[in-house]
């Protein structure tokens, strides 16, 4: 109040001030014509949104229905659609049989793990592990051999297993033979069915 009686008025005597000097000329920006607030009284929605150039991106990009199937199913391979896979069958042997022992439906009895052994030991294993299984009667065993990833060519051990079983001196006990399911080895390790007797010689015709 004693300042308005005294006419105290620093603004206004500041605001005079200001008009009468010359300031420097400050950064070029455009300039605003129009005064903000009249211009946002005159802001209008649109009334065509069919012509605006963009849409907001919904919220599901899945195709109707989709959601019913979601999370997805995981993929199964099967081991015997793998290039690692291997099995044989002698004549006779049903392909039902093979199917069981393919998928692993026939439980083996016995385990020889041939990891760590050279080829020469690992025959002699096999003989040895052969020659017992056919004498307790077991049925149906399971050879581990490895996958042979750390060779430089083919699996050496692996392939050796497969020469045996086909040509080695059990072989007339080897019924068939197939590549293990992954929870009991996967391609490193094998399924064989074995018989107690001996496969017959065919007759040559």
């Amino acid at each position: 109040m004693l300042g308005r009686e005294m006419g105290f008025r620093p603004f206004e005597i500041l605001r005079e001030k200001i008009a009468r000097e010359t300031l420097p000329p400050g950064p070029e920006r455009p300039l605003c014509e129009e005064d903000p607030e009249e211009f946002f009284r005159k802001v209008r929605p649109l009334r065509d949104r069919e012509k605006f150039f963009w849409r907001p991106v919904p919220r599901s990009i899945r195709p109707p229905g989709e959601e019913r199937n979601w999370p997805p199913e995981p993929l199964r391979v099967r081991v015997w659609q793998t290039p690692e896979y291997m099995e044989g069958r002698a004549p006779g042997v049903t392909a039902e049989l093979m199917r069981r022992l393919r998928e692993g439906r026939i439980a083996y009895s016995r385990v020889l793990d041939l990891h760590g052994l050279t080829v020469v030991e690992a025959e002699e294993a096999l003989r040895e592990f052969f020659r017992e299984c056919i004498f307790r009667g077991d049925r149906c065993v399971l050879i581990i051999h490895g996958r042979g990833l750390s060779s430089p060519g083919k699996p050496v051990l692996k392939e050796r297993v497969r020469f045996w079983l086909e040509r080695g001196p059990y072989r007339r006990h080897v019924l068939a033979y197939a590549s293990a399911r992954p929870c009991d080895g996967g391609p490193g390790a094998t399924y064989v069915l074995l018989s107690t007797r001996p496969r017959r010689k065919k007759s040559p015709k």
